[in-house]
C-alpha cells in the first residue's frame, strides 16, 4: 500500500495489536485488558497489557468507544496490522474443495460463471462480493448474430472470445426475415471477428465513410446494424451477491441510514470502474480499509480486492464487510477465486478459439 504509513511499534506492542485487532474482529466488541490476557494465556499481566493498550491509543492505533471501557482499532491501526502484522490463513484442502465443488466453474455461459463464483466467495466469507466483468472495449470478437424477434425487432448477440455475451435490441426500419438476417450476419462475420471492440468500432465507422460505390446494399445495411449492435455498452456486468449478510452485521443493523447509504453505492458502477482502473496494473490483492477507498459510502466497511485476467480483458473480484472482516481469510479466499477466474476463462476462450 503505497504512500500509507505504517508505525513501527515494539514486539510488545505489535503482539497486543493483533490481539486485540483479531478478538474485535472475531466478537464485534471492544476489547479490554482482561480478554487479552485471557488470549495470551496470562503470558503477560492485565497492568502491562492495560499499559501496552493506552501506548497504543496515543499511537493512534486503538480507541476508546464512548460505552466501553474496552479498544477498537482505528482505520490506522487496522493499516498497521495489515501491513506489519497479518499473516493470512492457509486455506485447508477441503476449504478449497469446498470453494470449487460449488460447480460455479462449470456454468454455462461465462456470465454464470461470474454469478456462480461471486455467491460461493459470499457464501464463504459471510460477506458480500462483488465481480465486475471484463470491460468489453478491449474485448476480441469472436462472432456477430442477428435473430428475428418479431416484425421490425432484431435481438443483435455478440460473443467474445472469452465467452462474454453482449446482446442488444435494435429496432429498424423494414422488416428483416430471417434469411436476410442470415445474410447480414454472414457478411460481418467475415470482416469483423478477430479484432477488438474498439477497433471494431473504427473499422465499421471507416468502411462506412467510404465512397457509396464501394459497396453491395446487404453491405451497406450490414455495417450499419453492425455499429447499431456493438455501439459503446454503459458498463461491462457488475455482480453482487450476499448483500443482506453484511446488513445483519452489528455495525449496519444498528445504522439503516449506513445501510441505506452503502446498498446506493454497490450501485454506482462507474466507482466500481475507477477502482478497477487502479487495481488493473496491481501484481496481487489490494485491501482498503474505511477512509482508503475514497468513498464516503465505503468508511464503514474493509474492501479486499484482486484483479482476474481473461482474453476479454481485465475485471475484478471482491470481498466487503465491516472493517473488522476477517481479512486472514479473505485475502487466500479473494486470491483463489481470481486465480480460478482467470484460469477458466481463459480456457473457454481457447476452447471458442479452437471451434470457431
Amino acid at each position: 500500500m503505497d504512500g500509507r504509513e505504517v508505525v513501527v511499534q515494539t514486539e510488545r506492542e505489535m503482539l497486543i495489536l493483533r490481539e486485540v485487532v483479531e478478538a474485535y474482529i472475531a466478537s464485534g466488541e471492544a476489547v479490554g485488558s482482561k480478554a487479552v490476557a485471557e488470549r495470551l494465556r496470562n503470558r503477560l499481566s492485565s497492568a502491562s497489557i492495560r499499559s501496552t493498550m493506552q501506548s497504543l491509543g496515543e499511537s493512534g492505533l486503538l480507541e476508546k468507544p464512548h460505552t466501553s471501557a474496552g479498544r477498537v482499532p482505528t482505520d490506522r491501526g487496522y493499516r498497521t496490522y495489515l501491513d506489519a502484522i497479518l499473516v493470512p490463513a492457509e486455506l485447508r484442502p477441503r476449504d478449497l474443495e469446498s470453494l470449487t465443488g460449488l460447480g460455479w466453474e462449470e456454468g454455462f455461459s461465462s456470465q454464470e460463471v461470474l454469478r456462480g463464483a461471486a455467491h460461493a466467495l459470499s457464501q464463504h466469507m459471510g460477506a458480500i462480493s462483488l465481480i465486475f466483468a471484463p470491460r468489453l472495449e478491449s474485448a476480441v470478437l469472436r462472432r456477430i448474430q442477428f435473430v428475428w424477434l418479431a416484425p421490425r425487432r432484431v435481438l443483435a448477440i455478440a460473443i467474445t472470445q472469452g465467452g462474454l455475451v453482449h446482446e442488444r435490441l435494435l429496432r429498424v426500419d423494414v422488416d428483416l426475415d430471417r434469411a436476410h438476417l442470415e445474410g447480414l450476419t454472414n457478411y460481418l462475420n467475415e470482416l469483423l471477428p478477430g479484432r477488438t471492440l474498439d477497433d471494431v468500432r473504427g473499422l465499421i465507422a471507416a468502411e462506412q465513410q467510404r465512397d457509396e460505390a464501394a459497396h453491395s446494399a446487404l453491405e451497406s445495411e450490414a455495417l450499419e446494424l453492425g455499429r447499431r449492435a456493438l455501439g459503446y455498452v454503459e458498463d461491462a456486468p457488475l455482480v453482487i451477491d450476499g448483500a443482506a449478510r453484511l446488513l445483519e452485521t452489528k455495525e449496519f443493523a444498528e445504522a439503516p441510514d449506513k445501510a441505506a447509504q452503502l446498498l446506493r453505492a454497490l450501485e454506482q458502477r462507474a466507482a466500481w470502474l475507477e477502482l478497477l482502473d487502479r487495481v488493473a496494473h496491481a501484481t496481487d490483492i489490494e485491501v482498503y480499509v474505511g477512509h482508503e477507498s475514497g468513498r464516503a459510502a465505503l468508511e464503514p466497511c474493509g474492501l479486499v480486492v484482486s484483479r482476474y485476467d481473461s482474453d476479454s480483458g481485465v475485471g475484478l473480484v471482491a470481498v466487503l464487510g465491516p472493517k473488522r472482516l476477517d481479512y486472514r481469510r479473505a485475502i487466500p479466499l479473494v486470491r483463489v477465486v481470481a486465480h480460478r477466474l482467470s484460469a477458466v476463462l481463459r480456457s473457454r476462450g481457447e476452447e471458442l478459439s479452437a471451434t470457431g
